[in-house]
This record gives C-alpha cells, sequence and structure tokens, in this order.
C-alpha cells in the first residue's frame, strides 16, 4: 500500500474543505503578502502563487488551478525549493558570480516571456470576424464533417504461406462470407490481422488516409452495405472486406465554424508578427570578435586536455 506523508495529508484535507465550500472567495481574493502554506524554513505566499503562474496567459490560469491535484503538487514543489534554496543560501552558493549572471539570464528570459505575451495581446488585429467569413467562403468544404466507411475486413497474410497458397484460402473464405456465414466468426477463426482480439476486424474508416492505397480502392468499390467485396491484395497478403457502414461528409454552416476559424486566423496572425519582431531583431547589425567566440570552443577542457585537443569542424 502507498503511504502519504503528514504534509500531503494535511494538504489533501485542507484542499478538499477548500474545494467543498463556495467559491464566494474568488470575488474577494486575499492580498498578495496572505501565507498559504510553511514547511521546515519555508513559507509559500500568494505571490509566490502569482510568481510560479508567470508564464500562463490569464485566461489559462484559471484552468490549470482548478485541480486540487495541480495546487498540491505546485504547493509542495514550491516549499521543497524554498527550503532547499534556504540551505544553499546558508552556503553562499548564491554568492557564485556565474550563478548571479545566471539568476539575471532567467530574469531576462522571463521577461521575454511576458513581453511577448504583451506582444500579442496587443496587437491590432482588424476585422478578424470579416476575415473568417472570406476565408469560410473561399473552401467551405474545408469544414465540413469528414464522411467515414465503416468495414470489418479479414486478412489471411502472406507472410506465412506462399502467395498462391493464401489466395487459394481466401477465396475459400469469401465464398463462406458470400453464402452467408458469421462474418465475424470468419474474421476470429481465419483473419491474421492481430488487431481482430480487440476489434473483431472492424476499421472505423476504411478510406483513411492511413491504410494502403490498394485497401482504399477496394473499400471505394463497395456501395450496398453488407456487401462483400472481391479479394483486395495488398502487401501484407489478401483480404476479404465487409461494408457495414457508409456516413457521407455533411456541410457546416459558417456560424458553427465561425469561432474556429477566427481563433486560428487569430493565432497565426499572431505568430507571424511575433516572428517579424524577432527577425527585425536578428537583423540588427552583429558585431562580435573572432578570436574571442573562437576561444569558447576550449574554455570549458579540463586544462590538461586544452593544450592537446582539436577543434570539432561542427
Amino acid at each position: 500500500m502507498l503511504k502519504t506523508s503528514p504534509t500531503q495529508r494535511c494538504l489533501a484535507l485542507l484542499l478538499v474543505s477548500v474545494f467543498s465550500v463556495s467559491p464566494s472567495w474568488a470575488e474577494s481574493p486575499y492580498p498578495e503578502s496572505t501565507v498559504v502554506a510553511t514547511r521546515g524554513t519555508a513559507t509559500v505566499t500568494m505571490l509566490d502563487f502569482d510568481a510560479a503562474l508567470i508564464g500562463l496567459a490569464p485566461a489559462q490560469r484559471a484552468n490549470f488551478m482548478n485541480s486540487p491535484k495541480r495546487i498540491e503538487e505546485l504547493i509542495d514543489r514550491l516549499l521543497i525549493n524554498r527550503q532547499m534554496a534556504n540551505e544553499a543560501r546558508t552556503k553562499k552558493l548564491d554568492q557564485d558570480p556565474a550563478f548571479r549572471r545566471a539568476v539575471d539570464q532567467q530574469s531576462d528570459r522571463l521577461l521575454t516571456d511576458q513581453f511577448a505575451l504583451a506582444l500579442r495581446a496587443d496587437m491590432p488585429l482588424g476585422d478578424v470576424d470579416q476575415l473568417a467569413k472570406e476565408r469560410y467562403d473561399v473552401n467551405p468544404d474545408a469544414y465540413s464533417i469528414p464522411g467515414r466507411t465503416e468495414v470489418r475486413h479479414i486478412l489471411i497474410d502472406t507472410k506465412t504461406r506462399s502467395d498462391a497458397e493464401a489466395a487459394a484460402l481466401a477465396k475459400t473464405v469469401r465464398d463462406q462470407a458470400v453464402a452467408g456465414a458469421d462474418f465475424i466468426e470468419l474474421v476470429k477463426k481465419y483473419s491474421d490481422d492481430h488487431s481482430k482480439e480487440s476489434n473483431e476486424g472492424l476499421i472505423a474508416d476504411g478510406e483513411s488516409e492511413e491504410l494502403v492505397p490498394e485497401f482504399i480502392t477496394g473499400v471505394k468499390g463497395l456501395t450496398e452495405k453488407g456487401e462483400i467485396s472481391p479479394l483486395i491484395k495488398t502487401p501484407f497478403g489478401y483480404h476479404i472486406v465487409k461494408l457495414i457502414d457508409r456516413v457521407p461528409a455533411s456541410k457546416r454552416s459558417f456560424a458553427q465554424v465561425k469561432e474556429r476559424i477566427v481563433t486560428e486566423l487569430t493565432n497565426s496572425m499572431r505568430d507571424a508578427r511575433t516572428k517579424q519582431y524577432i527577425d527585425e531583431l536578428k537583423g540588427l547589425e552583429l558585431k562580435a570578435e573572432p578570436e574571442i567566440v573562437a576561444s569558447l570552443r576550449t574554455r570549458y577542457l579540463p586544462q590538461d586536455s586544452a593544450a592537446g585537443s582539436k577543434p570539432d569542424s561542427k
């Protein structure tokens, strides 16, 4: 039996009580300085939570935190980080110049993420609804619900028998199917497809592009429910296919797909603008000292191997 620590049990009981009461607290949030949890030398406040979620867009934070398990895991992680960091400070590990610069670089990365979020949020997009309507009008079929062709199949493979033996057995099995034998029982008895144990030969869409072309062509030739195909030869062997159902594609109105198209356009425009901004930054003049840059190749080699090392051509 898995055992839980006292802290985990305490957090679990706390979260159960929180999530079982009215959500009125959302209307009057606690101030940033409010202590959420303590353990040993560590304290976690509301501000710590705000900081931990800073990489998420505001619209994503509520969904992320709508889980007692995620809250429990985040509290535990923040406490562990704070406890170990406090120990590191007593050993003055935070005084190393490279570490302090790494902290600055992490700050730069966070600021970059925040700036990117702000850049995307503040971007003027124009009349996206009109653009969405124009995109729909150009190709409404692209937003249709795809049709599907449900089939069952029996595979007689050519891996364990000769082509002639496989063809002869497949013909015998097909004759039984055409004569009215239970197709599922034929699948169980004869099919060499290992997935038959779980699906009894059923393929949800026999015209899926994931299937081999020969199989798709054979399935397209079936028109009536219950129809049995001629033998279909593929690289896997011989197939006998029974048409179970054919559901045609159905069109969707603009109103039904408008939100999806608007979201796609909004994201693509914001992605393009962000890329353009980054490209503009990369396009500024780059100045660097070749000798200093070249020295980085050996900067981190052990002293006893640096002298005899050969540059990597990559």
